[in-house]
């Protein structure tokens, strides 16, 4: 054998026109004989071949070696194994804690017990669902977290139906007891219904007072929480009304200068508050009370067509709803649009309105009757003595009245006067006419003047 001699024997497909230089050291198991150095291959003999293999076999059949794996490669086979494992375990925690958290009971939401303890009041306003209350309870530490009322209620129809406004409940309850407490009509607070034909302040009828709007909402404000009251007064809030600027109140824009130039500061926002249901917030001062009920009759006038209506009888939208006021206190609902008619026709002409309405606002009466002597009252407000319609509304019109006022019929009437005592009005358009219906007026009984 040369210097030169290749010793790769043709294995693994290198052929025999390799680089003697691209040779593959030839691995053999630990213990077995180092390799006889190659020569030219002898011609062998088969049946020779085959003797020899057994008798080193002790004449046993040969079998071929079993492979060995390298080690590399055995370490690259567990790290997969071991990697395939830690994410089956990942997958099956993700999975475990999916099913508990399903499977999470309605007791690990945060949730107070009992009935509760101090006082508080919420407010619910317009298009509040579920969800938001159980947020505005959840603030207010009525309950212990939103999630607890929301579960609690989501199916309730009668919190579901809870009409705005303010409600009374206890801190610290459990959201049943919560829940429980909304719905009850006793906790709900604040609530105030004004009636058409209202005035600000109160007044005489015959031997007994008729609350006006500022005693009611006074009234509606004053609500005792945990045995403690701070109550607003009805002279409270006559005082805001009286120097408060108008659009500081909420007063609607078309009607802030006739109410802060009207010559009787006590008397300026009469009017300003449409009739209806409203929510006072409790316990307020005076100026946050009086403003709640002032801005919410803004929105009220500003939602229908006082102005294009004003405008089409030659009015403001002021001066209809002083039409309106003093259509509101003369005649029955029925007889409205001829009163209102009366009064154009009047103020067309021109001549004195001489509305006793108009005189009993100036002396605080009820009473559509008028005593002779009280026609000569030097007030702006008398109609028998000053010429067109009163510095300002003397009443709160309803719907009725003031639709009289900004839609009345055709019509000739320059007089009318009540003819029974169930108050229907008798209309016309001489003197003699008029004559005519005050007869039958005192005939009825209706009065002595």
């Amino acid at each position: 054998m040369t210097d030169q001699q290749d010793d790769h024997l043709g294995l693994f497909g290198i052929g025999a026109d390799a680089a003697p230089h691209a040779k593959r050291p030839v691995r053999r198991r630990r213990g077995a004989a180092p390799p006889t150095p190659a020569g030219p291959a002898p011609d062998l003999d088969p049946g020779a071949v085959r003797s020899a293999l057994a008798s080193r076999a002790g004449g046993a059949p040969v079998t071929a070696p079993t492979p060995v794996v390298p080690a590399g490669r055995r370490r690259r086979r567990w790290s997969v194994l071991i990697a395939l494992l830690v994410l089956a375990l990942i997958a099956g925690g993700l999975a475990v804690g999916f099913t508990l958290w399903r499977r999470t009971p309605a007791a690990a939401i945060a949730d107070f017990a009992g009935p509760g303890d101090s006082t508080v009041i919420i407010q619910i306003q317009s298009g509040d669902g579920v969800p938001v209350i159980a947020e505005t309870l959840a603030r207010a530490q009525v309950v212990a977290s939103a999630d607890a009322f929301a579960s609690t209620a989501e199916d309730d129809a009668d919190v579901m139906a809870l009409p705005p406004g303010y409600y009374r409940v206890r801190q610290h309850a459990s959201a049943a007891a919560a829940a429980d407490e909304l719905v009850n009509p006793a906790n709900r607070v604040g609530q105030v219904r004004l009636n058409p034909g209202g005035r600000l302040a109160d007044i005489t009828a015959g031997s007994r007072t008729v609350p006006g709007y500022l005693s009611q909402i006074a009234a509606a404000a004053c609500v005792p929480v945990d045995q403690r009251r701070r109550c607003v007064t009805a002279a409270e809030l006559q005082q805001a009304a009286s120097t408060t600027p108008a659009a500081q109140l909420g007063v609607v824009s078309w009607a802030v200068a006739d109410v802060d130039g009207a010559p009787e500061k006590d008397k300026r926002l009469e009017g300003m508050i449409v009739p209806g249901d409203y929510n006072i917030p409790p316990n307020a001062d005076a100026v946050t009370t009086l403003k709640a009920v002032i801005s919410a009759s803004a929105v009220e006038f500003n939602s229908g067509n006082i102005v294009a209506a004003a405008a089409a009888q030659r009015m403001t939208p002021y001066r209809a709803l002083i039409v309106g006021s003093v259509v509101q206190q003369e005649v029955l609902t029925p007889d409205m649009p001829a009163a209102a008619r009366v009064i154009y026709n009047r103020l067309s002409k021109p001549m004195p309105l001489q509305m006793d309405s108009t005189v009993n606002y100036a002396a605080g009466h009820a009473q559509i009757a008028t005593a002779a002597a009280e026609r000569s009252n030097p007030s702006p407000y008398n109609t028998y003595v000053h010429q067109g319609l009163p510095p300002t509304p003397i009443s709160s019109p309803g719907p009725d009245a003031m639709d009289a006022a900004l839609s009345p019929p055709p019509g000739p009437w320059l007089f009318f006067v009540k003819v029974d005592k169930a108050g229907a009005s008798c209309f016309s358009t001489t003197i003699a006419q008029h004559q005519q219906c005050v007869e039958k007026a005192r005939a009825a009984g209706v009065f002595d003047g």
